[in-house]
């Protein structure tokens, strides 16, 4: 049974109003003992359990949060169901529902956060804000989970930016930055700790493991794709790292399912190849690549929901692929793509791009 004694005595001691010096002199214990007690490093000893629950005006049932625990598996699993879901209304509705149901868990208070950052629209993310930073100063204060407070960060970060960006912003890069420079280094993250399943021959080492390897790819060549497009590389350098990383993602998904890069070797590999090389002055291989992104939109399009890896790295992996959204079109999207590249009208008027956009009706 999970036990939730730090948490609750952090809650109910800011809820009285008093510091950890004030609580640790009243019950003739030092500071540093409530301290580790709130960040759940170790518990009071059991006598102080009933002058705690007098003091706070609970029930020692409650202070240890024995109801919250009997909660545990419903949560999970209506969070889990939940963390699958791609429709939009759909997402609006069970994240409300868990809010009726829960409404004090943080876990589930991450979420609607989420919604009301990612998913709520762009039009009302200025009205949302006042929600969202509410949510997120409750969630830093009082929440002991630093996966959940690291990611509220993560959700804080993306609306400032967000804000930072409409027109006459109130909002500046000085105004979020302090949060960006206390999030951790992907070392911190559990991603470089997974060689430990194998270690210990956990059950589910290898799925872990490929999950790991995937969510460090996807980091890494988020933040390098963003900074070699500026103005500091050349086109022919911008051009070979993207070759490099169309002929990476081919060598470690050699079976042709990019499981979740679907969407980054369609668009940012050849999609934007096509671009670079049109920018050369190459229509010949711009076509190429151009062509090549539309036939892994309808690769992608034909595949069934679920399928499984088969390349050397990833054998046996499970791709959803509503992981991109249950509503995601690959043709559309990248048609979509293809239209909005800046190529002249002169080349859009060729009969091998009016092909390929034909594929793509």
């Amino acid at each position: 049974m999970t036990v939730y004694l730090g948490e609750n005595i952090k809650r109910l001691r800011r809820e009285k109003g008093i510091t950890q010096e004030t609580l640790a002199e009243l019950l003739s214990v030092s500071f540093q003992s409530v301290s580790r007690w709130e960040r759940g490093e170790s518990y009071p000893d059991i006598t102080l359990l009933p002058v705690l629950s007098e003091f706070f005006g609970v029930s020692v049932d409650e202070l240890l949060g024995v109801g919250k625990a009997e909660n545990e598996d419903e949560i999970k699993r209506l969070l889990e169901e939940h963390d699958n879901l791609t429709d939009e209304k759909l997402i609006r509705e069970s994240i409300s529902n868990l809010k009726e149901k829960f409404p004090n868990d943080f876990r589930i208070q991450l979420r609607w956060m989420q919604y009301l950052a990612f998913y709520n629209g762009w039009d009302n993310l200025e009205q949302n804000t006042p929600k969202i930073i509410t949510i997120y100063q409750n969630i830093q204060n009082n929440c002991t989970d630093d996966s959940v407070r690291i990611c509220a960060k993560r959700y804080y970060i993306y609306l400032m930016s967000n804000l930072a960006c409409k027109r006459d912003a109130k909002v500046t890069f000085e105004d979020y930055e302090p949060v960006i420079s206390e999030m951790p280094f992907m070392r911190d993250g559990r991603e470089n700790y997974c060689y430990l399943y194998r270690l210990h021959k956990h059950p589910d080492a290898e799925k872990i493991i490929m999950e790991a390897i995937e969510e460090q790819i996807f980091l890494s060549y988020d933040t390098f794709y963003d900074f070699c497009l500026t103005d500091k590389f050349s086109r022919d350098f911008q051009i070979e790292i993207h070759e490099k990383t169309k002929d990476f993602f081919n060598y470690i998904y050699n079976d042709g399912n990019y499981s979740r890069f679907w969407r980054t070797v369609m668009g940012r590999c050849y999609g934007m190849l096509g671009w670079l090389y049109f920018e050369k002055g190459d229509e010949e291989k711009a076509l190429q690549n151009l062509r090549r992104g539309a036939e892994l939109a309808l690769e992608f399009d034909n595949l069934d929901r679920i399928t499984t890896l088969h390349s050397t790295v990833f054998e046996g992996k499970i791709f959803d692929k509503n992981t991109l959204g249950s509503n995601f079109i690959a043709k559309s999207w990248m048609k979509g793509n293809i239209l909005n590249y800046p190529l002249s009208d002169e080349f859009k008027a060729t009969h091998g791009f009016k092909e390929i956009i034909s594929m793509l009706e």
